[in-house]
Order: C-alpha cells, then sequence, then structure tokens
C-alpha cells in the first residue's frame, strides 16, 4: 500500500496541540484495520489554521512546499490522503493549483469534508468567539479561512466547478479517486448551547451531510442570446409588472443543467456513518471510540481500491450499503426523554445555493428570490417552499443565499421508513428580481421559470448541495447614452 498522509482540519491547531491531540487514534487504527505490514509510511501533516491573516492559497502552496522539499519521493510514487472537515478544501485547492496530470494522490478519502462550508464560520468571525479562542487557545479565529468556509463562499464554490470542467475532472483528468464519509450526530453536551449549526438535523455538529458530499448538481440560468437585443419597452413592463407583485410569464431565460452524476462521470462513494459526529472522544468521525466498526471499514474499502471505473463502482456500492444500513438503525431507535426525536436528526436535507451576478460578472447586491409552489388541482402535492428550514446570505459574496431544506421524514406509524418528500413535490415558479438602489436608470430583467416536479426532483436531491449560477442582464435606461442626429 502506498504511504498515507493524514491531513486535518480547521481549528484542530491550538497553542500547544501535539499530533495525538490532533489525529487522536486515527494512525493507530489505520494500522490495525490495513495491516501494520501494510502501512509503510504514515505522515501526520499540520497547518496553523487559526491566524488570521493566513487564507486557503497560503495553505496550498505550504503544503506544495513542504511536500516538495521533505516528502519528494511522494509526489513520485504516489501517497494516498485521508483529510477531515477543511482538509478538503486544502487538498483539492492544492490539486487544482499545483498537481500534474495525472496526481500523485491516489485516494482521497473526506472525513466530514466541509466542501460546501459550514454554519459556524461566520458565526466563528464574531466577537464573542475570537475573545473565547484568544482566552482559551491562545489564538486567532482563522478569518481568511472562516471566509472561505461560509455558506456560498465564491471562491470555493469556484474550486469545485473547477473540477467540472473538460480536462480537468478529478477522475478522468487528474485520475484521484475521492471517498466521502459523514455522520449525522450531536455529541449531547452541544444540544444545550443556543446555536443552531451545533444542532441542525441531518448535520455532525459542524458540517452538514449534504455540504460533505461531493456529488454536487450545478445549474446556470442565464438570458437568451436575443433578450439583450429586444426593444426596451418590452423589457420595461416586465419589470414594472414583476416589482408591483404581478406574475410574468417571460420567456428571457433559459436553464442549463450540469452535473456531477452525468454520464461520463462516476459518482463518488458517499455515507451517512452511525452515530458519528464531527467530533468527539466516544462519536467522533476521526476520534471516536464507539463507531470505529463504522467508520474504518469504510477507510479501508477506499484504501483498497485501485484506479479502476470497475473497481471503483464496486466500491460505491459499499459505501451505499453502509448508507442505507445506518438509516435501517436510526429506524428501530427508541424514543426518550433525555433525547431529541432521534429520528429527525437522521431525517435527510437539501441544500441550493444561489449565486447571482450580472452578464459582466458583478454581484447583484439586491435581489428577491420567491419560491411559489403551484399545486396541481386536486393533489396533495408538497410545497418546496415551506420545507426551507434555514437561510443564509454570505456576508463576503454578496449576491449568494443558502437555502436549507427537509426533504426526508420519518414514517414510523406505517413503514418505518425515511420518506422523500420530494416524491410529490408539486410544480413551482422561481422568481428571481434585481434592484439597483443607487440609480432608477438601471433595471434587471427580471425570471420567472417554472419548474415541473420531475425538474425540480433532478435539481434538488437528498443529502447533496445544489448550486444555481443565476446571470441576471442589467439593462441601461434610454437616458443613459443617447445619439441624436444634427439637422441643418
Amino acid at each position: 500500500m502506498k504511504p498515507i498522509v493524514l491531513i486535518h482540519g480547521y481549528s484542530s491547531e491550538g497553542k500547544d496541540n501535539t499530533f495525538a491531540q490532533i489525529y487522536g487514534t486515527l494512525p493507530d487504527d489505520l494500522r490495525q484495520w490495513v495491516g501494520a505490514d501494510q502501512v509503510k509510511e504514515l505522515d501526520l501533516s499540520r497547518w496553523i489554521s487559526l491566524n488570521d491573516g493566513i487564507a486557503l492559497d497560503d495553505i496550498s502552496l505550504a503544503m506544495n512546499r513542504a511536500l516538495s522539499a521533505e516528502c519528494p519521493e511522494l509526489l513520485t510514487a504516489g501517497f494516498q490522503v485521508i483529510i477531515h472537515s477543511t482538509g478538503a478544501l486544502v487538498v483539492r485547492n492544492w490539486i487544482k493549483k499545483f498537481s500534474p496530470k495525472p496526481c500523485p494522490i491516489d485516494n482521497l478519502i473526506h472525513l466530514a469534508g466541509a466542501n460546501f462550508g459550514s454554519g459556524l464560520a461566520h458565526i466563528g468571525k464574531g466577537q464573542l468567539a475570537r475573545w473565547g479562542r484568544q482566552l482559551a487557545l491562545g489564538t486567532n479565529c482563522g478569518y481568511r479561512v472562516l471566509t472561505e468556509l461560509e455558506f456560498g463562499s465564491s471562491k470555493t464554490l469556484d474550486l469545485h466547478l473547477h473540477f467540472l470542467q473538460e480536462g480537468s475532472r478529478m477522475y478522468e483528468d487528474y485520475q484521484v479517486q475521492e471517498f466521502c464519509l459523514i455522520g449525522s450526530q450531536i455529541p449531547t453536551a452541544l444540544r444545550l448551547l443556543p446555536i443552531r449549526y451545533t444542532k441542525e438535523d441531518s448535520s455532525d455538529c459542524t458540517v452538514r451531510t449534504a455540504s460533505g458530499n461531493l456529488n454536487f448538481t450545478h445549474l446556470t440560468i442565464k438570458s437568451r442570446p436575443e433578450a439583450i437585443a429586444e426593444a426596451q419597452a418590452p423589457h420595461q413592463k416586465l419589470m414594472t409588472d414583476r416589482l408591483a407583485g404581478k406574475r410574468i410569464m417571460d420567456t428571457n431565460y433559459e436553464l442549463h443543467h450540469s452535473s456531477t452524476e452525468d454520464q461520463e462521470r462516476l459518482a463518488i462513494p458517499f455515507a451517512v456513518v452511525y452515530e458519528t459526529a464531527h467530533f468527539s472522544d466516544k462519536i467522533g468521525i476521526v476520534t471516536g471510540s464507539q463507531n470505529r466498526n463504522e467508520v474504518m471499514p469504510l477507510i479501508k474499502a477506499a484504501l483498497d481500491t485501485p484506479y479502476d471505473r470497475g473497481t471503483y463502482a464496486n466500491t460505491g456500492k459499499v459505501f451505499a450499503k453502509a448508507h442505507a444500513n445506518t438509516f435501517l438503525q436510526a429506524a428501530k431507535l427508541k424514543w426518550r426523554i433525555t433525547e431529541w426525536n432521534q429520528q429527525a436528526q437522521y431525517e435527510g436535507h437539501a441544500q441550493i445555493i444561489f449565486r447571482l451576478r450580472d452578464q459582466n460578472g458583478e454581484p447583484v447586491e439586491h435581489f428577491d428570490i420567491f419560491l411559489n409552489s403551484k399545486p396541481e388541482k386536486n393533489k396533495p402535492q408538497v410545497k418546496l417552499e415551506t420545507l426551507i428550514e434555514d437561510k443564509h446570505l454570505n456576508q463576503q459574496d454578496k449576491g449568494t443565499i443558502t437555502f436549507y431544506l427537509r426533504t426526508q421524514k420519518f414514517c414510523n406509524k406505517e413503514s418505518n421508513i425515511f420518506a422523500e418528500q420530494l416524491s410529490n413535490i408539486a410544480p413551482l415558479d422561481l422568481e428571481i428580481t434585481g434592484h439597483e438602489p443607487l440609480s432608477n436608470d438601471i433595471s434587471y430583467l427580471p425570471i420567472n421559470i417554472r419548474l415541473s416536479p420531475e425538474q425540480i426532483r433532478a435539481t434538488v436531491k437528498t443529502f447533496q448541495t445544489t448550486v444555481v449560477d443565476v446571470i441576471l442582464l442589467r439593462l441601461p435606461s434610454a437616458k443613459v447614452f443617447e445619439i441624436r442626429k444634427q439637422t441643418r
């Protein structure tokens, strides 16, 4: 087996933390499960994650320098990587910026990878959190890293979209096989904290299951080529009607769909692991003592997977079986007065990120998004907007909003299953309006797109993130620029 490199996440570093405090028993667990004679080399990395001025690009560059100076043999002979949390962004960014094709990394295993952000990121930048870290750990809060961890960070979204492009695909071009494991449990002590992101359902107390899954959907909504050339009067009427609350039936925009699960790309093995949290001596995904029989077999299966499409797909089936078994066990959990609704914690969620820009690439900072379901007559259909449990406006990247939706519901009275609420979803009008508060001579052409139940199910998926890039047409009025013929 090739050498294994462990890369930790945000906040693992403290003023005096040792490698043992950072990685717990994982190194010993690896040797026990994989075989001490099979683990030829185990490299424990560390990166200073809590200095305010250090950004993700800095860490990836430092990683490249460390590999080149201290472990050049890894770059030539190849190695495997196991990450925790923010380590996912560090390694993916290193691959994007510094790796040759193919990459020297064979298998990249994500343990609760914070791929699409964490709700604790923007809370961690607050003054109280900064004081707390200074007093408890003697460190900063890692401001720039937290900015890139915030829901809807454009830099992070662009990082993942890079691997969808022809010539830069993770599996086909870099030849890296990725695997995603994450829990959805909360350590008991954290349930008492008045912070929703430490006790969200379908979250491991730090990262949402949908954020940890690299199988994501990407959509683009943009104007038709002829829309900008049309006369101003029809456009102005659409804008006036929309701002007045009237429904518009425009054909100026079209939706383009791309996905990490197209016919050419294999799905990334993903599993929600039973009774596992982001951290904890008992149920932490890295250091937990009670969940090793759930976590370690999947890590071993990933490490044992050679670069081969068929074998990779078979390992995906192993992950899928473990994922299904998690919910079979969760369905049997009994209600206890000292616990929250235990099945609710396992009910799957989805995440939708809308990123609004104009045709010039500038963010649309002032906007409204309405999800208006239109149930069909005499059909008891579910309205998508009723599933929303949280929304977050990105503080750094204006024009970006993230919605969090409960897409599963536990049905214990009849079938004891986690039922998909999207299976009976109603048609939906997606309405988006932009506004330029500094000028009455600038307007955004509004969007109204009707989505069928089939389109919604193809777009929003349980345990996954959907990224919607919206390109709103920004239009100046006739007063902004005039040309008049001079007559004699």
